[in-house]
């Protein structure tokens, strides 16, 4: 299987898409078209996922150093006490 860019199967998941709404296809060609949308939907739903295990943050250790740590995807709180 050939190495999808998620840019590629975006477009290709919203031209489904306008297509779908027009209406206008017949039943065959509509099913075909929904099921190539939900093969592109995962793909995508799939690259994103791994782009976000890629993710890491440069920090400074207690020494000055630049270390790398895993994303944190939990929200920011603010911190209102100042």
């Amino acid at each position: 299987m050939a190495k999808v860019k998620f840019e590629d199967a975006l477009k290709g998941l919203e031209d489904i898409v306008e297509r779908l709404e027009k209406g206008d296809l017949p039943l065959d060609e509509t099913l075909s078209e929904y099921e190539s949308g939900i093969k592109l939907y995962k793909q995508c739903v799939a690259l994103l996922e791994n782009a976000e295990k890629k993710i890491q943050i440069l920090v400074k250790d207690e020494n000055g150093i630049l270390r790398t740590k895993d994303f944190d995807s939990s929200p920011i709180q603010s911190d209102n006490s100042k």
